[in-house]
């Protein structure tokens, strides 16, 4: 029987479209990463929102201390939530950032950026997660700034939440258009562009201000 074994110039055909697929591939996958990433922050940020409110119903009905962070033991409502009725402080154990709100033993991906910080007469934490996360998040889009989809997290988006917020108050920026906050948001901020805040600074960096009136 006739065998032939394959020459030098096939071998190099076949390394070639081998690595084209896989340079055609990669970028795809990738893609494909970032959005559960996303997708998981948004989920898991929901699911605070949703927490948050049935500590606040249940304060609403309760006139006496409650166990609001499921430790097992009733909680001072009068030191640990704010006079709207939502907590202070969102770790229990400060194992996870969002430990105070979730199963036992869960893992947010949340981390908190600033502590708790007040301005004119609102009180408010900042925090980011593995999306937003400002060194190792998911990029922004450098070459056309209208890439940066609204309500998608990257990095250099972060979360607001607001424990207590008295009258009608605002947040803006130089970088992204003014929103209403009520007590007990937990909503995405969405620098646009590429400017990356800094969370040392009084104005994140961005112009960031609150209004409230």
């Amino acid at each position: 029987m006739d065998r032939r074994a394959f020459t030098m110039i096939e071998l190099i055909f076949v390394i070639v479209i081998i690595g084209t697929l896989s340079a055609m591939a990669v970028p795809k996958f990738t893609g494909v990463k970032d959005q559960a990433i996303k997708a998981t922050e948004l989920s898991t940020a929901s699911a605070v929102s949703t927490a948050l409110e049935s500590i606040h119903s249940a304060w609403s009905i309760s006139e006496d201390d409650f166990d609001w962070d499921s430790d097992g033991a009733d909680d001072d409502i009068a030191t640990e939530l704010s006079s709207q009725g939502y907590p202070w402080r969102l770790s229990r154990t400060g194992k996870d950032a969002l430990d105070a709100l979730l199963k036992s033993g869960s893992k947010s991906g949340f981390k908190e950026q600033t502590d708790l910080l007040t301005q004119s007469t609102m009180a408010y934490r900042i925090y980011t997660a593995k999306a937003s996360d400002p060194a190792r998040g998911i990029k922004y889009p450098t070459g056309n700034s209208a890439r940066d989809v609204e309500g998608k997290p990257d990095r250099n988006d972060f979360w607001l939440y607001a424990p207590e917020v008295n009258g009608t108050c605002s947040v803006s920026s130089d970088h992204f258009p003014s929103r209403q906050v009520i007590s007990g948001d937990f909503i995405l901020l969405d620098v646009n562009g590429t400017l990356q805040p800094d969370f040392t600074a009084g104005d994140l960096g961005i112009g960031f201000t609150v209004s409230c009136s």
